[in-house]
């Protein structure tokens, strides 16, 4: 655990003692490759494309999406992302049967940010609360591929029925981390932290740790108090 030491810019981390006052300084870093200005740029052309030419269901200001990242014009409008999104690298967003009915089957809310090579595919919905942080490679899906008849290939047999998904505001999927509803409902409570590579399939309440796989609730923390306790 790290503690204050002195005043509130100089923290111990193990044995060691960090001044993140001179770490927030990077006047003496050199300065950044210029290469690395075209993806940036081939980032917001295509975050204005999208916006002017698909017809999302919602598309707030300063939303980015990398120009790798794959959407389907055709189900776009059944995606609604709020305002300052970020759609990292090799992002998927996938709708493959579309829903009757007005309301969007992926809906990003405010501030949320999804990781490199993240994929959300919905058939009913998934929606994401505000300030959500999505780490490298999460996947999200609220169905699943039917393998109940024995005789015929996988492939052919179409998909499940699943639930639905949503992540409350403020949570954290760590690396690699899955939530699948492929039954019933699943709700991720505010603030609760997902471990990297654990596999969820039902819900838990606000301000939990969840890892495992399955995922179980491993730690609770209180709203007030920083301490982490044990449920």
């Amino acid at each position: 655990m790290s503690g204050v030491i002195g005043n509130d810019s100089v923290r111990a981390i193990g044995t060691r003692t960090t001044d993140f006052a001179h770490v927030k300084s990077n006047a003496n870093l050199p300065a950044e490759d210029p290469v690395f200005w075209i993806p940036r740029l081939l980032t917001k052309a295509n975050s204005i494309w999208l916006r002017v030419t698909y017809p999302f269901n919602g598309c707030g200001h300063r939303v980015s999406i990398h120009y790798s990242c794959e959407i389907r014009r055709s189900y776009a409008h059944k995606i609604r992302m709020g305002d300052f999104v970020t759609l990292h690298r090799d992002v998927w967003l996938h709708v493959p049967i579309i829903p009757d009915g007005s309301e969007p089957a992926i809906v990003i809310g405010r501030g949320s940010r999804v990781g490199r090579r993240s994929v959300i595919t919905a058939i009913n919905q998934i929606c994401i609360g505000e300030d959500v942080l999505m780490a490298p490679g999460v996947f999200l899906t609220d169905h699943n591929h039917d393998y109940s008849d024995v005789n015929e290939p996988i492939v052919e047999q179409g998909l499940t029925s699943g639930g639905r998904i949503i992540i409350e505001r403020n949570c954290w999927l760590g690396y690699c981390s899955m939530i699948i509803a492929t039954k019933n409902d699943v709700i991720i409570g505010r603030n609760s932290v997902i471990g990297a590579h654990s596999i969820v399939s039902q819900s838990c309440p606000p301000y939990s740790v969840v890892a495992g796989n399955p995922a179980k609730v491993v730690k609770r923390f209180g709203r007030i108090s920083e301490n982490l306790l044990r449920p």
